[in-house]
This record gives C-alpha cells, sequence and structure tokens, in this order.
C-alpha cells in the first residue's frame, strides 16, 4: 500500500512515517525509482503499534530502534528506563507530601508613555542592520532588520520619533533613546535598549545598528502575503462555533504532536477568557465571524473560508487548519499569523478551539 494508506491504517501522518523512515526504524518494502512513491506491507502495521507502545511509555525513537533491531541492549534499556521512572514516582510523592505551592509571576510589563508628539527625523528613515553578538535582546527580523518608516508610522511592534526608538507589542510599551554616529561612509544608530528589569535597575543596553539605504518603506511593502483568493470548497465538519482552548508556538510544539492531556495548555482552564483571538464561527458559503478581544469581525471583504483554509483577506493571511479528535471531543488546530509571521518572518502559532 501506498504511504498515505499506510498512514490512514496506522492512524498517522505522512511526515512521521517519512522520519521513520529517515531513521531507519520503519522503513518501506519498496520505493519506486520512477516515481520515488514509498509502498509498504500491511504486515508493517504491527510495527508501527508497537514503536507507538514504545513511544508512549516514554522511550526515545533511538532506545526503540535499539530494541526492535538490535536486542542486545534491550534488557538494558527496560532496567535503565524502569529506575528512571522509579525515581520519577519517588519524586513525585515526595512533592505531593510536601504540598502545593502557588505560584504568581514576576513579570510586570514595561509601560511608558508612547505618545509624544512626532518629531521628524530624516535620517533615521529607511533599512538598518542589527549588530552585536549573540545572545543580545532579539531586535528585527530574522534577518536582523529594523525599518524606520516614514513618519514614525508603526509597523510590527516597532515606531520612533526624533529621539525616541519605540516598542510596543501589546504587553509592554517604551521608548528607547537612540542617536546617530556616522563613520567613514557607513551612518550608525545606537539604541539604549530598555530591558524588562529597567524599572528596577535602571540599566539600558546599547544596540548598534548599520544603515543599509534610506528607502521610503511603507508597512505594505514590508508584509508577507499569502494568496487569499481561493475558490470555495465546503466543509460540514467545521461549520458551527469554535472556541479557544489553548495556544502555542512552533518553537515550543510541533503541531502533529499536540494532545490535550500530554501537552497542559497554558489558559486552557479558562476557555478561552484570556485569549485575544478567542472565537471563530464558520458558517455555511464560507462566512466567518471572528472574536478578537471584544472586537467582532465579520463581513466577506474581511475573511472567508474554503476547506482547510481560513482567508483572512484583511492582513492578507492564509491560515491552514485541521481538526482533530482526542477522547470524543473535536479540536480545531489553526495556524495564528501574527506579527511576528508577517513582518519577523517566523513560523505561525497555533490556536487550538474546541467547539462552543
Amino acid at each position: 500500500m501506498k504511504i498515505g494508506d499506510f498512514a490512514k491504517a496506522c492512524g498517522t501522518r505522512i511526515s512521521v512515517l517519512r522520519h521513520y523512515d529517515k531513521l531507519g526504524l520503519l522503513k518501506p518494502v519498496y520505493i519506486d525509482r520512477f516515481t520515488e512513491y514509498r509502498y509498504y506491507d500491511s504486515s508493517q502495521i504491527a510495527v508501527f503499534e508497537r514503536i507507538a507502545q514504545l513511544k508512549a511509555v516514554g522511550l526515545s525513537l533511538s532506545e526503540i530502534s535499539h530494541i526492535l533491531y538490535d536486542g542486545e541492549h534491550t534488557e538494558e534499556i527496560f532496567l535503565r528506563h524502569r529506575a528512571l521512572l522509579e525515581r520519577r514516582l519517588r519524586d513525585l510523592d515526595r512533592l505531593r507530601e510536601n504540598g502545593g505551592i502557588i505560584m504568581k509571576t514576576g513579570f510586570v510589563p514595561l509601560v511608558e508613555n508612547i505618545d509624544p508628539t512626532f518629531e521628524n527625523d530624516e535620517r533615521v528613515v529607511g533599512k538598518w542592520l542589527v549588530l552585536g553578538e549573540e545572545g543580545k535582546p532579539h531586535l528585527g527580523n530574522r534577518e536582523r532588520a529594523i525599518y524606520f518608516l516614514p513618519g514614525g508610522e508603526e509597523y510590527w511592534c516597532y515606531s520612533w520619533s526624533k529621539g525616541k526608538f519605540i516598542y510596543s507589542d501589546g504587553v509592554s510599551h517604551f521608548a528607547n533613546d537612540y542617536h546617530i554616529e556616522e563613520k567613514n561612509d557607513d551612518v550608525y544608530m545606537v539604541i539604549d535598549l530598555k530591558s524588562q528589569d529597567f524599572e528596577q535597575t535602571g540599566e539600558t543596553t546599547p544596540i548598534a545598528l548599520r544603515k543599509l539605504d534610506d528607502l521610503p518603506y511603507t508597512k505594505e511593502q514590508l508584509a508577507r502575503k499569502d494568496d487569499v483568493i481561493k475558490p470555495f470548497i465546503p466543509d460540514e465538519r467545521v461549520i458551527g462555533k469554535w472556541k479557544a482552548f489553548c495556544f502555542f508556538e512552533a518553537y515550543e510544539l510541533e503541531k502533529a504532536d499536540f494532545v490535550p492531556c500530554q501537552n497542559p495548555p497554558k489558559g486552557a482552564e479558562n476557555y478561552g477568557q484570556s485569549f485575544y483571538f478567542k472565537e471563530i464561527e464558520f458558517k455555511k458559503g464560507g462566512h466567518v465571524d471572528a472574536l478578537y478581544a471584544d472586537e467582532l469581525i465579520s463581513g466577506d471583504d474581511k475573511h472567508t473560508w474554503t476547506r482547510g483554509l481560513w482567508l483572512r483577506k484583511f492582513n492578507s493571511c492564509a491560515c491552514a487548519y485541521e481538526i482533530k479528535e482526542f477522547g470524543g471531543k473535536e479540536y480545531l488546530i489553526i495556524e495564528w499569523k501574527s506579527g511576528d509571521y508577517r513582518y519577523g518572518g517566523q513560523p505561525s502559532g497555533y490556536y487550538v478551539m474546541v467547539r462552543a
């Protein structure tokens, strides 16, 4: 059977099978040299299930490979893993006996007045490269570039006024002093960047930027854009109202690995109350209503949907979705393409929704 049929028979994803093939953990019985199609035998379903069972008890793929194909160190691996589990159980019992501790976050957002009267500074308009060593506070996109738009216009989480580099990410809002220096034929900017503990320490981190050009960029030019003009294809399964259950970033968790009971979601106990994106309703015919904070966005000029995609026309983002079922409950996993995606070149995050 082809890899797609085998994936369905195993209840897994093609990407997982390709990963197992690459590791030599579960290789296809035949690969067509012309089409490169992978073919599996039905007897290999039992091998996949054995891998899943061993993985479920915490064994690594490397250990599973030794168990399945080596055998020489199998007993040693099981004994080592058993000792690890027993140690964890003892630690768990000790923690339970010591009681719980109510944790309070010590994070206090840095909030300043970031709405000064705009004063122009033509020297800063254009594209700047962020300099400095690894480990410095992250600024700019993946290319470490920051753009100063004409008139101090805000894009992503950055704006400016003469002498001030302004940062606002929706939680923290603060203004950083900058000054311009010219050396040889290059123009440099030094930003005295405030850290989150600036109010306690008063310390800033100097960050150097080198000017690359002085072009008058616009937000429209800088934003990544997806094709959001798609023909409508119905999907009866997605129709209805969904409420935010949790959110995770791509660097925190692979979408394919999301399991509600294994990955404690952030804010899930509030079922959407603590999220910016709270609800979405997919309606027949490709119509959509979405609740952001307290703002309801509707209308086909703003967004629509087609099978597998939520088409956000207002910011040119095509957000893929899929529905998974765990414990008899359906979960909608949908891409969230924020400014980090549109301007920073970073992967999208994911909202997980449950039926309202």
